[in-house]
């Protein structure tokens, strides 16, 4: 056995030793797993759009386990509680969630990797709260697309028309190994091992008596009333103060040529000490490429050195940056 039934195995085998957690906030509870010694320094994992923290689970196959890892279900996804109906969920509410999940687990400081939207929030969190997070690691997804100022007005009466219309629904799928084959033909899912997306899935999915059916919060699939200008985005870029690491997918979001993602990484690069690694693999290269991005997570975030002794430790195998 080898190569993604060999990594399903180990998730199975993890998942049987994880915790499962459970934090009150107000409007419900936000889940999702624990792996490690509990007095170990934190890491938080945060996954991307209409994902839930089983996207990490491969990744957390090869990290050493000398951290306490927490791979949490943002509000709305996964086995988290939806927001209450008056509510609207935007990138930017879940700087509130996860401060109420940092307070709710009572850690002070934390190191945070984040996919996708989970980069995207977890870049402005760490700008939020700069003396909270130790290193940052985003995986495709670290500055949140933002919209020019005179497209402001008409972008807020398209959301929130689509808001109080509310005419999407959850569709019932008869067969989950389509499902999966289905959404690895979409933009942010191509390039998945089907076998892989199925067992995410597996999270985000109630079954009925007609079939399966998604179980993420419809409105997170209708677009922000409001989105971040430049104005607001790149003085966020200058204030980071913390060592960050982004991680870029060879075919993830910088194929989409989007001008807002590539305006931003312009800037980036000209107003940042952030350090930027490309990596081969599609949008949730953390999934389809464990091997490389774990390396490049193990040596940035020092996990080859025990977090409570300095000592080295004998798991993970040796890695030098390349180029960076």
């Amino acid at each position: 056995m080898g190569g993604t039934a060999q990594l399903l195995k180990n998730c199975h085998t993890l998942l049987k030793t994880a915790d499962r957690l459970h934090v009150k906030v107000p409007w419900g509870y936000v889940r999702g797993i624990q792996v490690g010694p509990s007095d170990a320094p934190p890491i938080m994992l945060v996954h991307g759009w209409l994902d839930n923290c089983y996207s990490f689970v491969p990744l957390l196959t090869m990290l050493p386990k000398n951290r306490r890892y927490i791979a949490l279900d943002l509000p709305g996804h996964g086995h988290s509680s939806h927001k209450p109906k008056s509510a609207y969920t935007h990138t930017i509410d879940y700087i509130v969630d996860f401060e109420h999940v940092r307070r709710g687990l009572k850690i002070e400081n934390f190191s945070i990797i984040g996919h996708s939207l989970g980069g995207m929030l977890s870049g402005i969190y760490t700008a939020t709260y700069p003396d909270k997070v130790d290193k940052f690691v985003a995986i495709d997804g670290l500055l949140p697309f933002h919209q020019p100022k005179d497209q402001v007005i008409e972008n807020l009466r398209k959301a929130t028309d689509m808001l109080v219309d509310d005419t999407f629904n959850h569709k019932i799928y008869r067969n989950l190994d389509l499902l999966s084959e289905k959404i690895t033909r979409t933009i942010f899912y191509k390039g998945m091992d089907i076998e892989l997306a199925k067992f995410m899935l597996e999270r985000s999915i109630q079954m009925l008596p007609e079939g399966h059916q998604f179980t993420y919060d419809k409105r997170l699939r209708y677009p922000a009333l409001v989105r971040m200008t430049k104005d607001v985005l790149f003085p966020l870029i200058r204030s980071w103060q913390t060592p960050i690491l982004y991680i870029i997918a060879s075919d993830g979001f910088k194929q989409f040529h989007h001008p807002s993602y590539e305006e931003g990484i312009d800037y980036l690069n000209k107003h940042s000490d952030v350090i930027q690694h490309e990596l081969p693999g599609p949008h949730h290269v953390h999934m389809s490429n464990t091997e490389e991005v774990s390396a490049v997570v193990i040596k940035f975030l020092g996990l080859d050195q025990d977090g409570r002794d300095g000592q080295p430790t004998d798991s993970p195998p040796p890695f030098e940056f390349k180029g960076l």
